[in-house]
């Protein structure tokens, strides 16, 4: 009982860190939004580098302070006023603006004093980038549940074992479930990123034709009366269902062109998590995760097991 408590909060609490973590960026990126347009804010983290030159500025439009960020880059950082707190403050976490015509970054507001632990800004994906602690690991689950699927129905078809072809089944199962989660998730962030829940971009066709496809799994497991026909036909599927897997999560939508990071046409750098995207914080957010749904898969497939043979063993006795 106990892990499974610990998994409860392993997942509960590294979730917490992913949605409450600050994302802050840096004067590099503040200089290429302004570059997008004079308007665009966003939030950076720096460190004030001289409180003795703070000063009210002449025309009474803020509180002038040289400021410092991650990457020892200074800047003049205008506050709309001078905080409470200045004395005792090290650092802040803004929302600013880089003003071009008096070379000077301007703050509109002040998110946290002495901020912590943050996360690195991503261009063009800010806060919408916390979507990778969710989507990614349950994305990777549906290929982890559908290659034990695949598995079990190939030690089926080598040893005749029904248990086996449970495995199967139950794997598969959790895996549509995974693919579920995958384009729920995926479709939430494609509305505030792209506008609309659904775009048929390669990637979301990819994974409804999955979801096509591990359906006509299960159709065709309910329209077999006779086990070992059924476990037969079923392990076959899942070895041909499984070829399709490699090729519409990691190849289609990397050959085509389309809106997902990692496109054909994509201009940047491509997908986060491979594309140096992600500093070590995310990752190790990330990859914790991941290792919960894992163990949260594995729980899962052992229950479903379980209630499979205690089924069996009322049928049985029956």
């Amino acid at each position: 009982m106990w892990w499974k408590i610990t998994l409860f909060f392993w997942i509960a609490i590294f979730s917490v860190i992913g949605l409450t973590t600050p994302i802050a960026g840096t004067l590099a990126d503040l200089a290429v939004y302004s570059q997008m347009s004079a308007e665009k804010e966003i939030p950076v983290k720096f460190s004030i580098e001289e409180k003795v030159g703070a000063a009210l500025l002449t025309d009474g439009s803020g509180f002038l302070v040289k400021g410092k960020d991650k990457n020892g880059s200074i800047a003049d950082f205008v506050l709309p006023s001078r905080p409470a707190d200045f004395q005792s403050a090290e650092s802040y976490l803004v929302q600013a603006r880089y003003d071009r015509e008096n070379h000077r970054v301007a703050v509109s507001s002040i998110k946290a004093t002495n901020p912590g632990f943050s996360f690195p800004f991503i261009p063009g994906l800010e806060e919408r980038a916390k979507i990778i602690f969710f989507h990614v690991p349950v994305s990777w689950m549906t290929v982890i549940a559908f290659l034990v699927s695949m598995w079990y129905g190939i030690a089926y078809l080598r040893k005749k074992n029904l248990n086996d072809d449970a495995k199967s089944s139950v794997s598969a199962g959790l895996g549509l479930l995974f693919c579920i989660l995958a384009t729920t998730t995926g479709s939430v962030w494609a509305k505030f990123n792209w506008g609309s829940f659904w775009n048929w971009d390669p990637r979301e066709t990819s994974i409804f034709v999955l979801l096509l496809v591990y359906g006509a799994y299960f159709a065709l497991r309910s329209a077999i009366d006779s086990d070992e026909k059924k476990a037969t036909l079923s392990a076959v599927y899942s070895v041909l269902a499984f070829v399709t897997v490699p090729f519409f999560i990691f190849i289609m939508p990397r050959i085509l062109p389309g809106l997902h990071p990692g496109s054909a046409d994509d201009a940047n750098s491509g997908p986060v998590v491979s594309s140096g995207g992600m500093d070590a914080s995310m990752r190790i957010v990330l990859y914790s995760m991941l290792l919960g749904f894992i163990v949260l898969y594995g729980w899962l497939m052992n229950l479903r097991m379980r209630l499979y043979h205690i089924q069996l063993s009322r049928m049985h006795s029956a």
